[in-house]
């Protein structure tokens, strides 16, 4: 009897959780790439969703501690043969992550997109062309990377937002940068080299305390993200630290040509607010009613109460048919 009762107890209490937080994702599978490759290149798409983990090696890929997240909809991952492996990379074969909903690069973690697969095929690094399609989201959170040695591109038709612990380098590649979405710095772009890597064909929303780095002249494609008021502006400027530290140890530290970033300044004092004395809330009764609840606090309270109610009845019902 004493188990039933704690059965009973433990149903109504999951019923009611379940009701005021919400569904738990239960569905959620585990990937791992080499165990997937023979689809991949069979030509099938394979669809990571919220709560899968995708690994390779002893490496979370994808997942909530993998390099890359995601947190909403779906990053599909499709392989393209292209022929023939080259000396050290495989330059005709394509591996697309294409984003639909909201993909994060996880903080502290880097991706580099390529698909290095050294440790099973020697020497063969597979270049991975990232796109974000319209509507859908990318947050750099962590640091990414579009390398010069592979032919990986970005494609962003959605939103690209680099967070202010975020990092985002475009290396020395012409069209390394597609798409005409947007592309929004809190954190550091890095663009490398003089091929343009076609970032300037497109607007850079670039917000305090963010920062772009450039081997060319960029300052006619960057806008300032952040919206000023009549008392305070923002403005565009050339930084004073134009050293940027590469994600990639063999890239380093480099001194950049240009760099700028957005700073803030008062044109105009704020107004001051009058202090309003505090009103005696006490009523001819002599009753305070400081103390009446929100009524949106008061409705959030009813409503669990209301869902506590229905599950313990459920339970009570159950309970008594049990004994009938």
């Amino acid at each position: 009897m004493k188990n039933l009762k704690k059965g009973l107890f433990t149903l109504s209490f999951t019923f009611v959780m379940v009701m005021a937080l919400g569904v738990v994702n239960v569905n959620a599978q585990e990937y791992n790439l080499m165990d997937e490759m023979s689809n991949l290149m069979a030509g099938n798409p394979l669809e990571i969703n919220v709560g899968d983990t995708l690994t390779y090696g002893d490496e979370e890929w994808v997942g909530r501690n993998g390099r890359l997240n995601v947190t909403s909809g779906t990053l599909t991952i499709t392989y393209n043969d292209g022929g023939t492996p080259g000396m050290t990379v495989i330059t005709d074969d394509m591996v697309n992550f294409t984003v639909d909903g909201i993909t994060v690069v996880n903080p502290d973690k880097r991706f580099i997109v390529q698909a290095d697969l050294s440790s099973v095929y020697p020497d063969v690094i597979i270049p991975i062309n990232l796109t974000v399609n319209e509507g859908a989201q990318l947050y750099v959170n962590g640091r990414l990377a579009m390398p010069s040695g592979a032919n990986s591109v970005l494609v962003n038709n959605g939103t690209v937002n680099v967070s202010e612990a975020g990092t985002m380098e475009l290396r020395d590649r012409a069209n390394i940068y597609q798409g005409d979405g947007e592309l929004l710095v809190f954190g550091k772009l890095a663009m490398y080299g003089n091929s343009g890597s076609n970032i300037n064909d497109h607007t850079i929303k670039l917000y305090a305390p963010g920062v772009v780095y450039s081997a060319f002249d960029i300052v006619d494609n960057i806008v300032v993200g952040n919206m000023s008021s009549e008392y305070i502006q923002f403005s565009l400027i050339e930084a004073e630290d134009k050293s940027y530290e590469s994600t990639s140890d063999n890239v380093g530290l480099q001194e950049f040509s240009y760099a700028y970033t957005v700073i803030s300044e008062q044109i105009k004092d704020f107004p001051e607010v009058p202090v309003t004395p505090e009103e005696d809330t006490t009523t001819e009764e002599g009753t305070s009613t400081e103390n009446v609840e929100n009524p949106e606090t008061s409705d959030g309270i009813a409503l669990f109460l209301g869902l506590t109610i229905v599950g313990f009845a459920g339970v009570a019902l159950t309970y008594r048919r049990l004994h009938n």
